[in-house]
C-alpha cells in the first residue's frame, strides 16, 4: 500500500465508517478494494472495532472510570508514539476498552446477584425447593435444550438433552440421571466474567465472515 493510497484509501474508510462517503466514493472505495490486500484488511479490522463498540453501548462503567483511566494515562512523551500506535491498531484498542468495560459491569452485576434468588433459564419443567436452595430435574423428566441455574444446587435425576450451567452453586447427578452436553459450574467472579465474555464475543463475531455489504 503506497502513501497516496494509504491517505486516500483511510480517508474514504474514515467518511464510511461515519455514514458520511457519497455514493461516488463508496463505488470508488470498494473497487479499489477488489485489488488492495492491505485496505481490505484495514476495512475488517474497523468494522469489527465498530461493532465491538457498539456492542458494548448498554454497559455502563463504574463512577470511578474516568478518574482511573485519566490518572493511568501516558506521560506527554508517549501520547505521540500512543496515537500513532492506535491509529494502526484500532480493533485491539477498542477491544481493550470493551473488555475493561464489561469485566467492570459484570463484577458488580455479579455481587448484586450472588446469594440472591434462584433463577432458573431454559425450563420450567423442573422443582425449585426455595428453603433447601436446590433445583431438580425430576426422575423420567426431559429437559430439552439447555438449562442455567443461578443461586441453587442442582439435582438431575431425568435427562437434560443440551448444556447445564450451574452459577454459584453446584450439582449432582443421580445414578438415573443424564446430561447429553457440557455441565460448567460457574462459583467464582472471574469465572462468571470468563463465561459472559464468550457468551458475547460469539455475539459479536459469529462463524463467517461479513462480506462487507
Amino acid at each position: 500500500m503506497t502513501m497516496t493510497c494509504e491517505k486516500r484509501y483511510e480517508m474514504l474508510l474514515d467518511k464510511y465508517l461515519d455514514g458520511e462517503i457519497s455514493r461516488d466514493e463508496r463505488a470508488e472505495l470498494f473497487e479499489h478494494m477488489e485489488t488492495c490486500e492491505d485496505c481490505t484488511a484495514r476495512y475488517y479490522e474497523l468494522k469489527k472495532a465498530v461493532m465491538l463498540v457498539q456492542s458494548s453501548s448498554h454497559i455502563t462503567a463504574p463512577d470511578t472510570f474516568t478518574e482511573s483511566v485519566m490518572n493511568n494515562l501516558p506521560n506527554q512523551k508517549k501520547r505521540v508514539s500512543w496515537k500513532k500506535w492506535s491509529r494502526k491498531h484500532p480493533f485491539v484498542v477498542a477491544a481493550s476498552l470493551f473488555i475493561l468495560l464489561m469485566a467492570s459491569s459484570l463484577f458488580s452485576v455479579w455481587n448484586e446477584q450472588a446469594g440472591g434468588d434462584i433463577s432458573v433459564q431454559g425450563s420450567r419443567d423442573v422443582t425449585i425447593n426455595e428453603e433447601a436452595a436446590t433445583v431438580t430435574v425430576p426422575e423420567g423428566e426431559t429437559i430439552e435444550g439447555d438449562l442455567m441455574v443461578r443461586n441453587a444446587k442442582v439435582e438431575v435425576e431425568g435427562e437434560i438433552t443440551g448444556n447445564l450451567t450451574v452459577i454459584n452453586g453446584e450439582q449432582y447427578l443421580a445414578s438415573a440421571g443424564e446430561v447429553a452436553g457440557d455441565i460448567e459450574e460457574v462459583d467464582q467472579a472471574l469465572e462468571w466474567v470468563w463465561y459472559h465474555t464468550k457468551q458475547i464475543v460469539g455475539d459479536v463475531f459469529p462463524s463467517g465472515r461479513d462480506n462487507g455489504e
